[in-house]
């Protein structure tokens, strides 16, 4: 497995936060709620795209933008993965459709 993954990747974005716009894409995402938007919905249609063409190595491309993408949405409004990783814990042993029924109600 690769020694780069998405705590490192989060633990870089983060570093950037504060770099200045001009020069940094990661601030300039952040400083611009609906162009961030707008790049997370973008990179999410590529990534179905590519899956719809069976294009493995595309897909691993434009993941790789998706999470990305996803990690400084996670930063511009303070969530860290651990956060993510004890929603997903939290779910751990139930049915997904049982536990989308609850989002529900």
């Amino acid at each position: 497995m690769a020694d780069y993954n998405l705590e490192n990747l989060f633990n870089d974005l983060l570093k950037k936060k504060n770099f200045n716009k001009e020069i940094s894409y990661t601030s300039k995402l952040l400083s611009n709620k609906d162009f961030l938007a707008r790049k997370i919905g973008e990179e999410s249609i590529e990534v179905i795209l590519e899956y719809l063409n069976n294009n493995r190595d595309n897909v691993i491309k434009e993941s790789s933008d998706l999470l990305y993408h996803l990690s400084v949405l996670w930063i511009s409004v303070d969530v860290k993965p651990d956060d993510i990783w004890k929603e997903l814990q939290r779910r751990k042993g139930k049915s997904g459709l049982d536990e989308k029924k609850g989002r529900l109600s």
